[in-house]
């Protein structure tokens, strides 16, 4: 809905459609401003190590990587996406073999 025109030309059911996306679009875009303030938050938490006469404050997070596991959450994604596995025989499975092997 950039141009007037557009709106101008849609019906009354695509323009409440085009709204109600557009209000969960915003709620997502909140959603990541609040999610980005959280992390920040965490990422700069710090702990007590030292005693009450000489205090000393150390991160909870020494790398990046004690934050956040990228390799870790690619094989995640990665996981979710591989092809299923054939049959080792030559026989083919059942519908309740191939559910049951799905479920493992």
């Amino acid at each position: 809905m950039e141009r007037l025109s557009d709106v101008e030309e849609m019906t009354l059911s695509e323009f409440h459609y085009k709204t109600h996306a557009q209000e969960y679009k915003e709620i997502d875009d909140m959603y990541r401003l609040h999610l980005a303030a959280f992390l920040n938050r965490n990422a700069s938490a710090t702990e007590n190590k030292g005693t009450d006469k000489n205090p000393k404050e150390e991160y909870i997070f020494k790398k990046f990587e004690d934050f956040f596991d990228y390799e870790k959450a690619i094989k995640q994604v990665e996981g979710q996406y591989q092809e299923p596995e054939k049959a080792t025989d030559r026989r083919q499975l059942s519908p309740a073999e191939l559910a049951m092997k799905r479920n493992k």
